[in-house]
């Protein structure tokens, strides 16, 4: 694979990580706005974590074909 390929995924895992750590966790770390029923601070890790899932899984398919490996 390209050093391109490695960047943008090791970019957008860091990108993802840090958002759920310190300095993401400080923008969200608040109870209002309720979003789904959930305080907002939950909200935002599991939109990161969807983030993240989403953004792996387009790595693999980039990566891998998205076929099956016999």
């Amino acid at each position: 694979m390209t050093k391109t390929y490695h960047l943008m995924t090791g970019l957008h895992f860091a990108l993802c990580t840090l958002a759920m750590i310190w300095p993401g966790a400080l923008i969200a770390n608040r109870i209002e706005p309720i979003v789904l029923g959930l305080p907002f601070l939950f909200f935002w890790y599991i939109l990161w974590m969807l983030v993240l899932f989403a953004g792996m899984w387009l790595a693999y398919v980039v990566r891998h074909g998205g076929g099956r490996h016999d």
